[in-house]
């Protein structure tokens, strides 16, 4: 069902819209998902300075839906983020936000609920200028946004399983002879990441079926004016988990606004795109040309494009894939991609200046490919009051792909979910990220500066990426009140831990009940493999959440000898756990026997997992075991221990889930079979 009313009463604007699910199909594949006003993107919110905006929202759907405004100032219990500060929309209910626009520029807005952005909840708002002259320019939103015809639970539970799911999707899979074929300098990462205990990077979790640009993966906006020269492209990063690297056929974008801040203009030939960033760029435009705006998703997996005009088309250049086997933490640190062909893109360039006049920006350098902030300069003093008390958070953005639990300092928001902070204060954060994988760090209700090279005019944003192994340091104004949320954006690492809850000391109304609620995402996941074997038969079942688990591992040789291992696991960081439990074994004419069981696991170098343990009869035991990944599909794995027991195994992956296995285990002999992932 639809329904859409957009009036005007002096200063009220009023806008109502369902919340409902829709069949789309963007692969080939019919599927549901969700929607407001029946669109994908959602409406477009418009409003200008001194409107206060009212837009209700009627839940059709059989779970409960959210709205968060993206980047707007307003009252804390109009933001939006279930139970903290709004209440969800409960299924057959309805919510009216009320709130005035004191601000002008391109945001979004999107649900908070679950993993609702991924199913198509979001849409743009523009806020304009009250007397926004009538010849202004003229102005496009282009919303990029990544799809996948799974359901987005299903996503996280297979991020949970396996690590590598969805390389394999992506032909991405980190292997041994795409190593070797690149040479020395890929060999020579390789190990150095495995002796520091990293695992092979990627650039982003999941492999999606498109990249859309306004719901669509290819898109057609219409120049009004054939006598324009230039037009405004607002352009808005409404993905899940995507980055996008953004590159315009007509020539360099000029960029003026940044998260819906005026910046000075600065020209660049491809622009990087972190999740749910918003940036204006003015663009040239030709009645003899359709000139290609394409975003290419960062890892280098597909793109979108949006064409800019009615002439004859005008592709972008390809985005060269990046290289992950010549890159290393400080190449990412800097924003430097390593890609297939050669280009420096943090560099400027020489170019020509611009003939068009109405460009602000006729300046000699173009950024060839802006990556990070250095380049933005806000258009006044964005320094904070000098009289006041200074509060200083450092926070480590932490986690892995291993069990993929994403967090601060290395808990969650279970663990530790609330920062203190007083009104009137300044407050600084500095944000170190130690994980492999770009981080989009949004904070609700507030700008934050982007500490850069240019000081006093350090830009204002309200989204930032912090790369891997990089720092960013942001600072703002404690000028609101009660409680807002601080998190990374991706939603995927969102919900599995890595948010805080900023909470004003005096005003906040966060308390335990809320913080129960707050948490739904906190779920078990297994990750469990049968394997059937001509020699033997089996099982490895897991059971955690970020930090317990409970594993059964049992395997016999189907006639009389088996072995059973039941044990509870408390997981301290990515390296380190501890466990306890019982074990029953049976060899061949042997009596059966029991004992209990504790120890503790550690991760060595070379990514060897070792695990140091000892029965209720004194019996001490080390067990080491790893694996190594040849082709895409072809892997070897061993376990050895100093009862001199092993089991050496070759594996051909068939499907993400099924592989061909042969095996040779001390106990149990020579065999082959079949491995089952679940």
């Amino acid at each position: 069902m639809f329904s859409h009313s957009f009036l005007v009463y002096g200063e009220m604007l009023l806008y109502e819209f369902d919340i409902d699910t829709k069949l789309v199909n963007f692969t080939g594949t019919t599927v549901e998902a969700l929607a407001i006003g029946d669109q994908i993107p959602a409406p477009t919110i418009e409003a200008r300075v001194g409107d206060v905006l009212r837009a209700t929202f009627h839940n059709r759907l059989d779970v409960s839906a959210s709205v968060h405004w993206h980047g707007v100032l307003l009252p804390d219990d109009q933001d939006g983020v279930p139970f903290l500060n709004t209440q969800p929309i409960a299924p057959g209910q309805s919510f009216t936000f009320e709130f005035p626009i004191i601000q002008t520029g391109t945001y979004w807005y999107h649900s908070h609920s679950d993993l609702q952005v991924q199913r198509g909840i979001y849409g743009a708002i523009i806020l304009r200028e009250k007397d926004q002259p009538p010849n202004s320019i003229q102005d496009e939103i282009v919303l990029f946004s990544d799809w996948t015809d799974e359901d987005p639970g299903s996503v996280l539970s297979n991020l949970k399983k396996d690590k590598d799911h969805y390389a394999y999707k992506k032909n991405s899979v980190q292997s041994w002879d795409k190593v070797l074929a690149n040479g020395g300098r890929a060999i020579r990462n390789r190990f150095s990441q495995s002796f520091t205990r990293m695992g092979p990077m990627d650039l982003a979790d999941i492999a999606y079926d498109r990249f859309l640009a306004n719901g669509k993966s290819e898109n057609k906006l219409i120049v009004n004016d054939i006598n324009a020269e230039q037009i405004l492209l607002r352009l808005i990063n409404g993905s899940t988990s995507s980055y996008f690297d953004v590159e315009y056929a007509g020539g360099p974008m000029t960029i003026i606004a940044a998260d819906g801040q005026d910046v000075e203009p600065i020209r660049v030939k491809r622009l990087r795109m972190s999740t749910a960033e918003t940036y204006d760029v003015l663009v040239r435009v030709s009645a003899e040309a359709s000139f290609e705006l394409r975003a290419t998703s960062f890892d280098g997996s597909g793109f979108s494009s949006t064409f800019v005009g009615a002439g004859d088309r005008v592709y972008a250049p390809d985005v060269p894939a990046p290289n992950l086997f010549l890159m290393e933490a400080r190449d990412m640190a800097m924003g430097i991609d390593m890609m297939t062909t050669p280009e420096h893109q943090g560099a400027a360039e020489a170019m020509p200046k611009s003939d068009d006049k109405g460009m602000e920006a006729a300046m000699v350098e173009v950024i060839a490919h802006m990556t990070d902030y250095q380049h933005l300069v806000a258009t006044a003093s964005t320094v904070l009051p000098i009289q006041r008390d200074w509060r200083q958070i450092d926070l480590t953005l932490s986690g892995n792909m291993e069990r993929y639990v994403w967090s601060f300092n290395g808990a969650t928001l279970r663990e530790d979910d609330q920062i203190l902070i007083r009104k009137g204060e300044n407050v600084r954060i500095i944000l170190y990220n130690s994980t492999m994988m770009h981080h989009p760090l949004h904070l609700h209700g507030h700008f934050f500066r982007v500490v850069n090279q240019h000081g006093d005019r350090s830009p204002l944003k309200h989204t930032v990426n912090v790369p891997p192994m990089g720092t960013v340091v942001i600072e703002f104004d404690a000028n609101e009140e009660k409680d807002w949320l601080f998190h990374c954006h991706n939603q995927y690492h969102m919900k599995t831990g890595m948010t805080r809850v900023i909470s004003y000391e005096e005003t906040s109304t966060y308390d335990a009940d809320t913080a129960r609620v707050i948490q739904p995402y906190l779920r078990w996941f297994n990750h469990s493999k049968l394997d059937v074997q001509s020699n033997f038969l089996d099982l490895d079942y897991s059971l955690s959440d970020e930090r317990h688990g409970f594993q059964l591992e049992a395997d016999s040789n189907f006639v009389d000898s088996y072995e059973i291992e039941a044990t509870y696991t408390y997981y301290f960081s990515r390296f380190f756990s501890t466990f306890a439990g019982v074990e029953r074994r049976k060899h061949e004419e042997q009596a059966s026997t029991s004992y209990a069981i504790a120890g503790f696991n550690y991760t060595l170098p070379l990514l060897i997992d070792s695990e140091w343990r000892v029965d209720d009869e004194g019996e001490f035991r080390v067990e080491l075991e790893s694996e190594l990944q040849f082709t895409r599909r072809l892997g070897f794995d061993w376990r050895w221990n100093t009862d001199n027991e092993y089991r050496y195994r070759l594996k051909y992956n068939m499907s993400k889930r099924w592989a061909f296995t042969l095996n040779s285990d001390s106990e149990y002999g020579d065999g082959v079979g079949m491995q089952y992932l679940f």
